[in-house]
């Protein structure tokens, strides 16, 4: 008997859940999420589809929750604001990550069950670290976005959330960052974290400078952006 594994995988847009249902592509007003133009627009008035607006497959996260034993079942499931928006059940092979869905064109829906195969890369320090290969570019990527096919970023044109924001607001994303790095879940205004055990000093107070040179950057931003500062 195959395992099957649950799961819950938590971005800044989404909730992928373990689940039995292998719909994928569904209605999410009148659009269909994770299709091509399911973007935002950017500043100029372009139409841009991001890494955030469609679903995604994490090897790394996949890795982390235990689920990449060969032989493994799990199914996941995508959720926006409590409404399910699809889900995908993915079988770990040892050649690679079994995908099994559907998803919608027009008005029909369109069965898929593929491979993606692994490519597993040495490391300079020694060991290897193992990637997902794109099956329409064949290039190595860690994460694979869904539309009609789950294939690499560079395949569906997508643009990551931080090239749309200005620089003041991509050093408050990266001190956000260091924060949680640190096991904070506060905001960028709440006290700086207490250095976690088992850190180094010299690691901590690093983080802690990058992070002070970054709220500065922030700080100056907002003040130029929205006082005239």
């Amino acid at each position: 008997m195959p395992r099957r594994a649950e799961a819950e995988f938590v971005s800044r847009n989404w909730v992928a859940r373990a689940q039995l249902s292998i719909d994928f592509g569904k209605n999410w007003g009148k659009k269909i999420l994770g299709g091509r133009g399911s973007g935002r627009p950017s500043n100029h008035g372009l139409h841009v589809d991001k890494c955030s607006d469609f679903h995604l497959i994490d090897l790394a996260w996949l890795r982390k929750r235990k689920l990449a034993n060969v032989g493994q079942w799990s199914t996941l499931r995508w959720s926006r604001s409590g409404r399910e928006t699809g889900s995908i059940r993915l079988e770990f092979l040892e050649q690679g990550l079994r995908l099994v869905y559907r998803h919608r064109q027009d008005d029909h829906w369109i069965s898929v069950d593929e491979v993606v195969p692994f490519v597993d890369m040495p490391l300079r320090l020694g060991g290897t670290r193992l990637w997902f290969k794109c099956l329409s570019c064949q290039r190595r990527c860690r994460i694979l976005y869904g539309g009609g096919r789950f294939r690499c970023r560079l395949c569906h044109r997508l643009k990551y959330e931080t090239q749309y924001e200005p620089a003041f607001a991509r050093a408050a994303t990266r001190a956000l960052k260091i924060r949680e790095r640190l096991g904070s879940n506060g905001g960028i205004a709440d006290p700086f974290p207490q250095r976690p055990k088992g850190m180094h000093r010299r690691t901590y107070e690093l983080l802690r400078q990058t992070e002070e040179t970054l709220q500065a950057a922030w700080a100056q931003g907002i003040m130029t952006k929205f006082m005239g500062g």
